[in-house]
């Protein structure tokens, strides 16, 4: 009788398992036929969506703008989203015109090359110093551009002798003020104008825009050091006899502005 238990106990184990074994098989077959069953587009979309798009933004940084001010930086994003240009004015004295192809027009060029059709570059050089720029409210003129970023070179080289340098700051602040009134989003970058051959007082008026600069939290670029040393005689070379940019040294200016608004790694 215990042996018969046993047989017994032995089969219904052995059918369990069969139907255990039959039935996962079935479930198998089932999930594998209703994946097969999807049309080959379905599926490529299926995959695609787990995927980002190539045109997303992801969070990462535009390459080359990593020197701009945050708010050029995120304006730029704008109009890139929008699919309008981003407007980046030269301000600048007429030293960046004193040759046919100024530092102004090789930048241009550059950032082109760059960025193509998502920017759009206005130069704009006066022959005047910073207190007649600002009391003939020549900012204006920048404003109606609606610049997102606006490269100044304050006009040092007519205000040395002429203009104290206390003058010369409080303009600086009034022009940035006045712009970014009109023109909400914009923000300014300093440069100095050229170096000449033993500066004496017109280097202590650079340092002093350099250092208005930092206290603001303005970026400032500092093309003189891809010049000749001011108190070496080489640096005439970079000079025309009026001591204005000859082409190497508007070459030499411009490499500098452009190192700045284009980053290379």
């Amino acid at each position: 009788m215990k042996k018969v238990i046993i047989f017994f106990l032995l089969i219904l184990c052995g059918g369990v398992i069969v139907y255990g074994n039959l039935h996962w098989k079935a479930m198998t077959t089932d999930s594998t036929s209703s994946d097969s069953s999807l049309k080959p587009e379905e599926k490529g979309q299926s995959e695609k969506d787990d995927s980002p798009s190539p045109g997303a933004d992801n969070g990462e940084d535009l390459p080359g703008t990593v020197n701009w001010p945050e708010e050029s930086r995120s304006l730029y994003k704008e109009k890139l989203a929008a699919g309008e240009p981003f407007t980046i004015v030269l301000l600048g004295s007429t030293e960046m015109d004193s040759i046919e192809e100024g530092w102004n027009d090789k930048v241009e060029d550059a950032l082109v090359e760059e960025y193509g059709d998502t920017v759009s570059i206005e130069s704009l050089s006066f022959e005047t110093n910073t207190l007649e720029f600002v009391r003939e409210e020549k900012y204006e003129e920048i404003g109606e551009l609606q610049p997102g970023l606006v490269v100044f070179e304050p006009f040092v080289f007519k205000d040395n002798g002429n203009v104290t340098i206390e003058d010369t700051l409080q303009s600086i602040g009034t022009i940035i003020d006045e712009v970014k009134e009109s023109s909400p989003g914009s923000a300014f970058v300093l440069t100095p104008p050229q170096p000449i051959y033993q500066p004496a007082n017109y280097a202590a008026q650079v340092t002093e825009i350099q250092e208005y600069a930092e206290e603001n939290d303005i970026p400032f670029i500092d093309h003189w050091s891809n010049w000749p040393d001011v108190e070496d005689e080489e640096i005439k070379t970079y000079l025309d006899d009026v001591s204005s940019p000859n082409e190497q040294g508007h070459t030499t200016w411009a490499k500098g502005i452009t190192e700045f608004l284009v980053e290379k790694e």
